[in-house]
């Protein structure tokens, strides 16, 4: 089972300070549930250059509050940096990520506009095409949501407030597993976890938004733009031990892991 370190555990834990990081020994990575798997496949790559990669997950909020305070080396964020974060961390980015609409394989339509995703995000609708839809957000604190409400302008500083009454869900696994078993789910998530979904079977489908679907070509010729960098975060005291991780991370094999993980590789 995969170790999990939330946002309010990380919050609670009290500063302390990371100690200069030798060959060998540990270094914790945490944060974001979709660079967790990436991570989880390029640790003996880490390893080969003495990082003994500790990798746990609990959302990119997560991972900046953990190396903000001392408790991780790196932080794995799927979002930009807020504002007020970037004082106190230098980024990383390893490769490039984008978000899907997805639904039950089931459900009787292909495609979604970027109206409709407003309409049924802020409570204006609840079904598509007269197919009645439940439709799942992600929690707060999640990169992939940040990403999402920026992109469609959600929320009350943007002038379209989020319904109320949205299904709430937090690490990828839990919005697979949601959608998978609703024929009537709808929600957005990164095309990494869902292409890998898909393939061991699971009953989804990506749907194409305003007629573009999310394909790699796509991405890669700038037609489908909800895309966002998938980035590990550090404080400057790990600028040395950020150089060793870069290494690691930008060879051929590095690439081929980020590629058939359904990712643009950027180191």
């Amino acid at each position: 089972m995969r170790n999990l370190l939330p946002a309010l555990l990380l919050s609670a834990i009290p500063f302390f300070t990371v100690a200069t990081v030798n060959a060998g020994d540990s270094v914790t990575f945490a944060g974001s549930t979709t660079v967790f798997p990436f991570m989880e496949k390029l640790s003996p790559l880490l390893a080969k250059q003495g990082i003994d990669a500790k990798i746990q997950a609990g959302g990119s909020s997560a991972g900046f509050k953990a190396v903000k305070s001392g408790i991780a080396d790196f932080g794995m964020m799927s979002r930009e940096l807020k504002k007020k974060e970037k004082p106190y961390v230098d980024t990383l980015v390893i490769s490039r990520d984008w978000l899907v609409m997805i639904t039950h394989k089931d459900a009787p339509f292909d495609n979604i506009t970027s109206k409709e995703i407003l309409d049924l995000y802020t409570g204006h609708s609840k079904e598509l095409h007269g197919y009645k839809l439940n439709v799942i957000a992600k929690e707060a604190g999640r990169g992939t949501k940040t990403i999402f409400d920026h992109h469609f302008h959600l929320g009350k500083k943007a002038g379209h407030p989020i319904a109320r009454d949205l299904v709430i869900i937090g690490p990828n696994g839990q919005a697979i597993t949601t959608v998978a078993g609703d024929p009537h789910g709808i929600t957005y998530l990164s095309y990494s976890a869902v292409n890998a979904a898909i393939q061991q079977g699971e009953p989804l489908k990506m749907l194409t938004l305003d007629g573009v679907a999310g394909s790699p070509e796509n991405v890669s010729k700038g037609k489908y733009t909800l895309q966002r960098g998938l980035n590990l975060v550090y404080t400057k005291k790990n600028a040395a031990l950020a150089d060793r991780v870069s290494k690691a991370l930008s060879n051929d094999e590095a690439r081929k892991i980020f590629i058939d993980g359904g990712v643009r590789p950027t180191l």
